[in-house]
């Protein structure tokens, strides 16, 4: 518990994490207000009050999942900044096990991320329901819930996946280009490739995208899930394995 309260001292201190959680929150909100209303602007007047909550939460979410690069660059300057400061030095000298202090920037990151995720949808959600006044909007049909899960996940998995690459690269160039290209590059190169289908349902991209139902279903939801959360559980482990590694040989 210590290590999570000196993860959340050093955070809210930093005046990078703000920047990045402000850019994030506010680029994305703005967004989700203008891409909500251009949708239900077009939506036919026959539409139910189910579908018409379906299509709030699934517009709310595509402006939520537009957060994860900001996110994400948060995920790689908690640890690539102290790498360049030297101030992991002190970090690791307070807690010596690697770690523990990857797990409690972990929980300290897992937590903004659900936060900012929640700043923008709540808000967003709001506006689409007084937007949509007109279709008399149902609260949140079963399926919404899929949308929200998967949308919240992406954020949490994206903020992570830039913390272990941090972690792994020590630099914060090198681990944020590696980021874009984990999770806006790749898509696009693999997606021509003769067997793109098969290998883009493997990366963080497209999962995510079906869950919030903006791509086909081409796999299970759970299956989705897994594979969404393993880009954080996997890189995590393998940075935890690293640094483990370091910290024996240093």
């Amino acid at each position: 518990m210590s290590a999570v309260a000196a993860e959340w001292i050093k955070f809210r201190t930093l005046r990078s994490t703000w920047w990045a959680l402000g850019v994030g929150v506010l680029l994305s909100l703005a967004l989700t207000v203008l891409g909500a209303s251009t949708v239900i602007a077009r939506w036919d007047p026959g539409r139910t009050s189910d579908q018409a909550a379906m299509g709030i939460v699934v517009a709310v979410y595509v402006g939520v999942v537009l957060a994860q690069l900001p996110f994400g660059m948060l995920g790689t300057m908690s640890v690539s900044g102290e790498h360049a400061s030297g101030m992991i030095d002190t970090t690791f000298v307070a807690t010596p096990s690697r770690v523990r202090v990857l797990t409690a920037k972990a929980a300290v990151l897992s937590g903004a991320a659900v936060g900012g995720s929640l700043l923008i949808s709540v808000p967003g959600y709001l506006f689409g329901r007084l937007f949509a006044a007109e279709f008399h909007p149902s609260l949140l049909p079963a399926g919404a819930w899929t949308v929200i899960a998967g949308g919240t996940l992406m954020i949490v998995v994206t903020t992570l996946l830039g913390l272990a690459l941090g972690t792994i690269l020590r630099n914060g160039a090198v681990a944020a280009t590696a980021l874009v290209t984990i999770v806006l590059v790749l898509p696009f190169l693999v997606i021509n490739l003769p067997s793109g289908e098969q290998i883009s349902r493997l990366l963080p991209a497209y999962p995510a995208l079906q869950l919030i139902e903006q791509l086909p279903d081409i796999m299970p939801t759970w299956a989705a899930f897994t594979v969404l959360a393993a880009w954080a559980v996997v890189p995590l482990l393998i940075a935890m394995v690293l640094g483990g590694r370091s910290s024996h040989g240093s």
